[in-house]
């Protein structure tokens, strides 16, 4: 933005504060040299110089630029409005798929459950009549085997 770039102006036009804006800055480096070279006296107040610049630039920009200021916080408080509503309706759109998917989920289980409870008794049955058919059979060979036998 313009206000980015004026105060980058501002610091890399002061000698002193311009390394601090470059991106491969070090504080630790910067505390050694300054402590080694005994400027720490200097370097701070160079600091508090270009602190109060950017300090009034602000004001500057803040005054300027007030009455845009107040007009963005109130859309933000807008959007944070419209944010809380649609975070609500998700709240409750999830809250209304939960219990359709409990509606539908409940009675499908439970029709799996009489499904395999059906195909149990079906298959039981179905054990059952061979049984029979077993014993009928059984039964007409003892009564074939009993008149068979009574002819000899």
């Amino acid at each position: 933005s313009e206000v980015a770039a004026g105060f980058l102006a501002t610091w890399t036009s002061l000698e002193v504060l311009g390394q601090f804006v470059r991106p491969d800055f070090d504080t630790h480096s910067f505390v050694r040299v300054s402590v080694r070279k005994n400027t720490v006296s200097e370097d701070l107040a160079h600091l508090r110089q270009g602190i109060a610049v950017l300090e009034t630039q602000l004001r500057e920009q803040v005054v300027s630029h007030h009455a845009r200021l107040i007009d963005q916080v109130t859309h933000a408080k807008e959007l944070e409005s419209m944010v809380t509503k649609v975070t609500d309706g998700v709240s409750k759109l999830k809250s209304s798929l939960v219990r359709v998917k409990s509606s539908i989920k409940d009675p499908y289980l439970q029709l799996q459950r009489k499904t395999l409870e059906l195909d149990r008794l079906q298959s039981a049955s179905e054990m059952i009549r061979r049984g029979l058919r077993v014993r009928e059979a059984s039964d007409k060979l003892r009564e074939g085997v009993k008149m068979g036998g009574g002819r000899d």
